[in-house]
């Protein structure tokens, strides 16, 4: 009789079975509406039988586990996505902010205010002596000026704002994979108990799912249930111990963060692939934070030139004509506002090279170039490569202009083609523009077999001018618009990355610095209503740096609209000066998209160039945006939780219980038949 009670045992398995399926499916019925749950379901298998003699008896059904419905396939896409559109939609909101800055493209902001500065000094040359256009000259360009310093103090602000923002999301990575490596330690715990922690493995796929929207981070399971993860090749969490980011200067004197990996012994720079921190370093710009960084559009107007003498030309009056005129050189380049250092190479005579950095002592270099030739040795262009190779620069525009009336290495020495070659890679390497004063015979050929000068001039960036020309303060002049010029294709030219503000940076104090020191050169060539010279028109609030946003203003010889120059002589109606600064406005002297720019157009090029950028940080994000839905929905389709299916476990685990209660009845009423009843008739 004794065996008869397993049908006890076997209905109560049934009881605890559906009991605890009932409450999984309540248990997801409540989390119906919580973010990252994943449906639990509960798995039943038939207990194991037990055996007496040749008699089996079954034992009823026993719950294997309490299974997480789940699909790291479905995860792995979601988070891919979530990726990329987290990089998205930081550039798409940077974008949006300097729209927001220059006022664009509602033709409220600079644009305007450009506009109505060019049309002020339309109107003085109509009238070049009315008190009253010069007032509204002064007014018009006060206001271009304040609104620049304005743009200048917002761009500064969001650059920073999304500094700091790097800093506070590199932290949240931190708190992150810290929360990551502790659930993993619960983790472990419990599986090595025999439990499945379904809850935890929520939390925790829920912080891998704001992890992957920062960085491109790589989920490893390991056997024990931890997760491991990985970015840019290294742990972050490695089973119970996480490594920190940590947000560091991303250079000398720079306040701009860049993430490093923390470790006993170093910082390792670490790549964070696509995601929000990626997109925020882009936004900002990954350049130097340093006050006048050039990297972040600080303009380079300073130009260190090299002039290399070819001492042994015997040409009448060759070494004074290049003496006396050092000064024009030096005149113009200051008229055009731009900085400069002057170095001295001397070659072909009986000494060996000399080369010397005179700094800005013209008289200096001008007393250092021989009255008379020496003939010594033969042109050795290889020996002032070298020189000139050799000098320390810094961030500068580097040019060496030579003058000499022979071949490359002087007549009669033959440069071979891989010599040439040479020359031409050392120049390149060190970023100098080369130039060369010479015999128009020898531009396009050296000699019988040899190239000529304009393979190196050409290939640099450099010009060939006509050695025999008789006005030398007319080619000096054209050697300074050359560089100037030069100095302007680069300052306008943005490098080929995938910054926003740092670029835009560049690109407006570039043209802000042009258009300033532009029209300080017509205004300083031209004459006061007193008859005087002109003086500069825009001035640096702080001297120390160049003309940009944020450091402009009007010089204070303005506040006597008297002193504005609008003529090139005394004579009543003269309008030259002001008629010339305002056609700047359609100069070529910007570049952009490589061709010649006006100032109006390149200011046009550099909203298009943001209009661009915005269309498509924007489409972008709407694409992912979408395929991340996409992806959830697809993930909520395994994960998520219906109402539909809950009811109908919901309904068959109870019919299941009353059943199994119904049994223990019919079970308990066969017993008591036999115990009480038998055998009392």
């Amino acid at each position: 009789m004794s065996i008869s009670f397993f049908g006890f045992d076997t209905a109560v398995s049934g009881l605890t079975a559906n009991q605890r399926a009932l409450e999984v499916t309540g248990h997801n019925v409540a989390n119906l509406g919580t973010s990252g749950y994943s449906r639990q379901n509960t798995i039943l298998a038939s207990a194991y039988p037990r055996t007496y003699g040749n008699w089996r008896v079954e034992m009823g059904v026993d719950i294997q586990q309490i299974r997480q419905i789940r699909h790291t396939f479905n995860d792995n896409i979601y988070r891919a996505q979530s990726n990329n559109l987290g990089y998205w939609e930081a550039r798409s909101k940077a974008v949006k902010d300097i729209e927001s800055i220059l006022g664009e493209p509602m033709m409220q902001g600079f644009q305007a205010a450009l506009n109505n500065f060019w049309d002020a000094f339309q109107e003085l040359s109509k009238a070049p002596e009315s008190l009253t256009v010069r007032a509204l000259v002064r007014q018009r360009a006060d206001s271009l000026v304040k609104h620049l310093n304005q743009v200048g103090s917002k761009i500064n602000k969001l650059q920073s704002d999304l500094n700091e923002e790097i800093r506070v999301r590199i932290n949240e990575v931190n708190d992150i994979t810290e929360q990551i490596a502790e659930l993993n330690i619960k983790i472990m715990s419990a599986e090595a108990a025999g439990n499945l922690p379904n809850d935890y493995y929520d939390m925790r796929n829920v912080l891998a799912d704001r992890l992957s929207v920062l960085v491109n981070a790589e989920f490893n399971f390991t056997p024990d249930g931890s997760m491991d993860v990985l970015v840019g090749g290294y742990y972050l969490v490695n089973k119970g111990e996480a490594s920190k980011l940590a947000a560091v200067p991303n250079d000398d004197l720079s306040n701009f963060y860049t993430p490093v990996l923390k470790t006993l012994t170093d910082d390792i720079p670490i790549e964070l692939g696509q995601g929000i921190i990626r997109g925020l370093l882009e936004a900002r710009g990954e350049v130097s934070g340093a006050k006048g960084s050039y990297s972040n559009g600080t303009p380079n107007i300073t130009s260190d030139i090299t002039i290399a003498i070819d001492i042994s030309n015997t040409s009448t009056d060759y070494l004074a004509k290049v003496k006396d005129h050092i000064d024009a050189l030096v005149n113009d380049l200051e008229l055009r506002g731009l900085d400069y250092n002057l170095r001295l190479v001397t070659f072909g005579g009986s000494s060996p090279v000399t080369n010397t950095n005179f700094r800005k002592d013209a008289e200096g270099l001008k007393n250092a170039i021989p009255d008379t030739p020496d003939s010594g040795t033969s042109n050795n262009f290889e020996d002032v490569i070298n020189a000139v190779a050799s000098n320390e620069y810094g961030e500068v525009n580097k040019y060496l202009l030579v003058f000499t009336e022979e071949s490359i290495n002087g007549d009669g020495a033959v440069t071979d083609d891989d010599t040439l070659s040479q020359y031409l890679r050392i120049l390149k390497d060190e970023g100098i523009t080369l130039s060369v004063s010479t015999n128009p015979a020898y531009f396009d050929e050296g000699d019988t077999g040899e190239k000529g000068w304009d393979y190196l001039t050409s290939q640099t960036g450099g010009k060939l001018y006509d050695s025999t020309e008789a006005d030398y303060t007319s080619l000096m002049k054209q050697i300074s618009h050359d560089v100037n010029y030069d100095i302007n294709t680069k300052m306008s030219t943005t490098p080929d990355n995938l910054n926003i503000i740092s670029s835009v940076r560049k690109q407006l104090n570039a043209l802000i610095n042009i258009l300033a020191r532009e029209v300080n050169r017509l205004h300083m060539s031209g004459k006061t209503l007193t008859g005087k010279d002109g003086g500069l028109f825009f001035e640096a609030i702080d001297n120390t740096r160049p003309i940009e946003l944020g450091n402009i203003k009007l010089s204070d010889d303005l506040l006597d609209v008297n002193n504005i120059a609008a003529s090139t002589s005394d004579a009543n109606g003269d309008n030259r000066i002001a008629l010339a600064i305002a056609n700047l406005r359609h100069e070529p002297l910007m570049t952009g998209n490589n061709k010649v720019l006006s100032l109006d157009t390149f200011y046009q090029f550099i909203i298009l160039d943001i209009g661009n950028k915005g269309y498509e940080a924007e489409s972008m994000s709407e694409s992912y945006r979408m395929l991340v839905q996409q992806a959830d929905n697809m993930r909520q389709s395994v994960m998520g939780v219906s109402l539909d299916e809950e009811m109908t476990n919901m309904i068959k685990y109870k019919y299941a219980y009353n059943a199994n209660s119904r049994l223990i009845n019919v079970i308990d009423q066969m017993l008591e038949t036999v115990i009480f009843h038998l055998g009392s008739r």
